[in-house]
This record gives structure tokens, C-alpha cells and sequence, in this order.
């Protein structure tokens, strides 16, 4: 927990009040999951209903401000990674608590059951460029939603065979992404007046919320194109960084081969008149200048766009996935460069842990298990789902073992490299009861030398080692059928995985950064829901893991006891998302003078 939090706890109105987290301190495990010291999960349920209904009911003061989020990615649509589920889930839980709201995408592919509802001619890069908007409504059930207008914009630059962002085949970024997207990014600003669904525009006065550097834009334009043109003055943009490690860095020149000699030419790559901008300012909020070392070639000046620099300097608030990647972003190993700004930015800077999806991942009504279970039938649910897991992926079927299992990306940053490392010492048997004992399963994409790695890995140990590519069918599978969850990144925003995995009674093994340090209790013992590596190096890594399996063997009332506190507690949206999303109750006062409180709120 970061010293903000800490203090937030005692100073209700502080900007940075922390969640309060539900912690069942009272659990303990007494050689059967129904049985519990002190308490029983009837008094639980009772102790927290009571609590809630002793709660004031929020009513949001800003619930007349229409939400207009703008994603390169939203589920099911389109998916590369966690943004496309955190802006699905953002999109409802805004509607659901009574705001109308749109979530604006752009179209990779002919959606289905989407709708031409209109179209836009926008000036960027000295031409004239035509998008159209399709359109698809969500009606929501709950009393007093509003249902989802998503919105996507087509233009023939979104249709490509490879992924997203990247030639799929070559694994190399798009051209022209910079384009793509300062595309989206304008087309976004103009959907609130020129796309109307059910015949009522939304209108200049809305909450536009921005996410990562494919949207970072958007409110740079609405600082330096549309408030200049008296567009859009009562409406704010938050800036959502879901990873600062991805900033949407463009170079402002190139070099070019030279027909009349050796030596290549250096050319204008991207200038501001490109952007569609003439603005001194909007210069100085995007360009970033690179330090002599860091320059590629002689003559090059450093200078290059960087379209998150400019969404810092410009968006009325800013905002990041947890409070501890948010304190992370201010240091100089976790600010890529950005830090200072961002100190610059402190008073509007703001960490709200991301929820999951509580209905779709739920060990009671998962259809991707063999059997569904409770906090009552933990140990036979999972037992059950083990097998079928370890069958599903070409494992050993055996209850015996520990089953490990990792899923995301196979990069640097998730620490795959020493998972791999570590997996001929977690496969040889020494006689302490541990190592030899163990099977994992990795699954995910991503760098080639990774891919390469489990493969290399399955073959040496067939039956007790598995890797696979990304299938969400067998992730479902995994969170219910593994005993451990391995999450040894190297930074780590927020994370979903390690939340999807508590609530599956999986316990997670986490680097205590970002935030991970937020959703998983490794400290004091009898409230922890995992176990956390720190520092980050091979030997702690081999160490806690070694710590984690050997509780699983020898002390399984600590490990029980573990699993139950994770999958009690509630990983949902808090309740008060409006106030963290944070506009001031006048959306047209003064941003510097509002305070906003970010809280956590138990739901039953």
C-alpha cells in the first residue's frame, strides 16, 4: 500500500482515498472449506449486507454529462490485450449506474448487427478524408440504466488481415498507425455532434474519456483544434495510461536513400501542419527531444512526437489502473521519461484499481467447467476442474502434483524469461518434496525467442509441462483447475489475471508492483491472498515459489485458508465510478479547485 492510501484512510475527503478492500481476517481454514474459526459464511453475508444498507446510497452529481469513451479497443470486437476488456466493462458499469454512454471503436471488420448511422469528411495529413459511423445499441436490464451506444468508425485504412497494431506475420508495426489513429482520434471528437442514435445527438457538453496512446489525441486536439474554433468548451477529456510503456512515439524526421551518393538524406517524416494543427503549443505539448546518446544516426536533432507526452500536458484529468502504478509513473524507472511531467500533473493524477467482469468470470455459473462450485464446494470444484484442465492441455492427469500456470503475453515485462529458467529446477525431483512435484501450463503470445522457449520446454518434459497459445476457452479452465498463478512482471499496471484467479481460488505468486500490489494481500499472514516476489531476481523468484509450492504440501490450512480469502473477495467496479471518472459536479468550474475521491464500495 502507498503512503497515499495509507493516509486516505484517514482523511475521508482526500483525492486519493484508497478502496476499501473486503477482507474476511476471520476466515481460517480447519481441515474442512465449510468450516471456519470464529465465524461461518452466513454471518459474513449478513455482517456485510448489514454494512451496506448502513451506507448513504450514492446518487452521481454529474449524471446529466453524457460519457463518450474512446478506445482502439473494446470486447468483443475487437481484443489484443486487457484495454479491449476494461473499456467493455467501463462502458457498462457507467450505463448501468444511470449515465448515457458511448463507446467509440474503430471497425477492423464488418461487425455484425451494426448500423450505418452516419458519416464525417475530416482534413488531416493536407487531404480530406471521409469516415463513416456504424452504430449498435446495448439495452441494459438494471432499474435506471441506460444501455450502450457503440459507436465504430470505418474507414478503409482499419482493414487489415494482420492484427490491430502490427503485421501479424511480420510481428512490425503499420506504416501508417500514426494516421490511423489521428484519424480515429478526430472522429472520435466529432461523433458526439454528428452521430445522433435514436435521434438526439450527444452534444459539445460531454466526458470524453481517452485510453493509451492510440487515443492520446484526442485531447490535445480538443485544447488545440476544436476550443479554439469555441467547439467543445464545456466538455473535459480524461486520460486513461493502461501502460505507460507503449507512449505512441513517431519521429519527426527520416532518412531516405541518396541517388546522387553514399550518404542517405534526412527528410521531414511528420510535422505539426500533418496533424492538422498550426499551434505553437500543441509543438511544444507533443515533441520530445532525445538525449545525444539515444540518437540513431549522425545529424539527427532527437526530436520525435510523442503523442502520450502530449495527452499528459493537455487532458483535464489523469488517470492510470491502480494507485500503485499511478505513484510507479512519477519514478524514473516507471515514467519512461515522462516522470517529471507527470509530478507536474500530480494534483490530477488519480490510480482506480480496474474490476473484472464478475458475471462472466464466476466458478457458480462458469460453463467452461466440469463442474460449478462455491466457497462451499472449493476443494471438490477445483479438484474436478484440475483433472479436466490437465487432460484439456496434455498434462499427467494426477490431483497429487501442484499445478502452476501462467497466461499473458510472452514478453520481458511478464518475466516469462525467468519462468523458463526456473522450469528445469521446478521439474527436478532433490528430495525435498517439492520440485519434482510440479506440472505447469503456459499459455499466451507473443516474442518468438518465448514461443520458441515452451516449445523447447514441452518436449523435454511431455506430461508435465504444457504451452500454448491464447485460448479463452482454456484460460476459464485454468483459473478454476491450477493451484498457483505465476505473474512475475516487471511492471504491471493493474493486471486482471491475478483477480480472475482469486475469484477462481487460484492463488496468485506476484511481483508486488502497480497493481498487483493492490489487489493481491501478501502481508500480514492471516490476511493474505497470495504470495509476492521483491525484490524482482532470479534467486527471490526460485525462493517464493519454492515457499508457495512447499505451503501447498506441508501447511494446506494456510494454503486453504489463502484460497478462501481470494475468492471471497469482491474484484467488481466500485459503486462510486463516477466519482472516480470524475468530472466536477459543474462540468464548466474550475478543474483545479475539485477534488474527487476515488472508493472502492463492497456489493453484495
Amino acid at each position: 500500500m502507498d503512503e497515499n492510501q495509507e493516509a486516505s484512510q484517514e482523511d475521508p475527503d482526500s483525492p486519493f482515498r484508497g478502496p476499501d478492500s473486503k477482507k474476511l481476517d476471520q476466515l481460517s481454514r480447519q481441515g474442512s472449506l465449510s468450516v471456519f474459526r470464529d465465524v461461518d459464511m452466513e454471518d459474513l453475508v449478513a455482517d456485510a449486507e448489514q454494512q451496506l444498507a448502513s451506507e448513504p446510497k450514492y446518487t452521481s452529481k454529474t449524471l446529466d454529462v453524457p460519457a463518450v469513451i474512446v478506445t482502439s479497443e473494446i470486447s468483443p470486437w475487437s481484443k489484443s490485450g486487457g484495454l479491449a476488456l476494461v473499456t467493455a466493462s467501463l462502458a457498462l458499469e457507467l450505463a448501468g449506474r444511470g449515465r448515457r454512454t458511448m463507446a467509440i471503436s474503430p471497425m477492423y471488420d464488418n461487425f455484425a448487427n451494426c448500423n450505418y448511422i452516419a458519416s464525417k469528411k475530416i482534413w488531416l495529413f493536407h487531404d480530406e478524408h471521409e469516415v463513416k459511423y456504424y452504430h449498435l445499441w446495448q439495452p441494459l436490464e438494471a432499474e435506471g440504466s441506460k444501455g450502450v451506444d457503440y459507436v465504430f468508425v470505418d474507414h478503409p485504412c482499419y482493414h487489415r488481415p494482420g492484427g490491430l497494431y502490427y503485421n501479424a506475420q511480420e510481428g512490425v508495426e503499420y506504416a501508417d498507425n500514426l494516421f490511423r489513429f489521428a484519424l480515429f482520434t478526430l472522429a472520435a471528437l466529432e461523433a458526439p455532434c454528428c452521430v445522433a442514435p435514436g435521434g438526439a445527438a450527444y452534444g459539445e457538453r460531454v466526458m470524453f474519456i481517452a485510453n493509451d496512446w492510440q487515443s492520446a489525441l484526442l485531447p490535445v486536439y480538443l485544447t488545440h483544434r476544436m476550443r479554439p474554433l469555441h467547439r467543445f468548451h464545456q466538455s473535459r477529456c480524461i486520460f486513461i495510461v493502461h501502460n505507460f510503456g507503449y507512449q505512441g512515439i513517431y519521429p519527426c524526421n527520416k532518412l531516405v536513400p541518396n541517388p546522387a551518393g553514399t550518404l542517405p538524406i534526412i527528410m521531414k517524416n511528420v510535422d505539426i501542419y500533418d496533424f492538422g494543427l498550426n499551434d505553437t503549443g500543441a509543438y511544444e505539448h507533443m515533441i520530445y527531444q532525445y538525449p545525444d546518446w539515444e540518437r540513431s544516426y549522425d545529424g539527427d536533432d532527437g526530436n520525435v512526437w510523442n503523442l502520450t507526452k502530449g495527452a499528459v500536458l493537455t487532458c483535464d484529468r489523469l488517470l492510470t489502473v491502480s494507485e500503485g502504478y499511478a505513484s510507479e509513473m512519477k519514478t524514473s524507472e516507471g515514467g519512461f521519461r515522462l516522470d517529471e511531467l507527470v509530478k507536474q500533473k500530480e494534483f490530477f493524477l488519480g490510480g482506480i484499481l480496474n474490476g473484472i467482469d464478475v458475471v462472466t468470470w464466476n466458478p457458480r455459473t462458469d460453463p467452461h467447467l466440469i463442474t460449478q462450485y462455491d466457497l462451499s464446494s472449493l476443494a471438490d470444484g477445483k479438484a474436478a476442474c484440475k483433472g479436466q484442465l490437465q487432460e484439456r492441455v496434455g498434462l499427467q492427469v494426477d490431483e497429487s502434483v501442484v499445478l502452476v500456470s501462467f497466461v499473458g503475453r510472452l514478453t520481458e515485462q511478464k518475466g516469462v524469461d525467468l519462468i523458463l529458467q526456473a522450469i528445469e529446477w521446478m521439474m527436478q525431483d532433490t528430495g525435498n518434496d517439492v520440485t519434482g512435484h510440479i506440472q505447469v501450463l503456459m499459455m499466451g503470445n507473443g516474442d518468438e525467442v518465448y514461443v520458441r522457449g515452451l516449445e523447447d520446454a514441452a518436449r523435454r518434459y511431455p506430461g508435465r509441462f504444457s504451452g500454448m497459445s491464447f485460448d479463452p476457452a482454456v484460460e476459464h479452465l485454468m483459473y478454476a483447475g491450477s493451484d498457483f498463478l505465476l505473474m512475475p512482471s516487471r511492471y504491471e499496471p493493474c493486471g486482471l489475471p491475478q483477480m480472475c484467479a482469486q475469484r477462481y481460488g487460484t492463488v496468485p505468486i506476484v511481483t508486488l508492483c502497480g497493481g498487483l500490489k493492490d489487489s493481491v494481500v501478501v502481508d500480514p499472514p492471516d490476511e493474505a491472498t497470495g504470495f509476492g516476489i521483491l525484490p524482482l531476481a532470479f534467486d527471490k523468484f526460485k525462493e517464493v515459489v519454492y515457499k508457495a509450492c512447499d505451503t501447498y504440501f506441508h501447511k494446506r490450512d494456510e494454503f486453504e485458508a489463502m484460497q478462501c480469502r481470494g475468492f471471497a473477495t469482491d474484484f467488481s467496479w466500485c459503486a462510486r465510478i463516477d466519482e472516480c471518472a470524475i468530472i466536477p459536479a459543474k462540468i464548466g468550474s474550475s478543474l483545479a479547485s475539485d477534488r474527487f475521491t476515488v472508493r472502492r464500495r463492497l456489493e453484495a
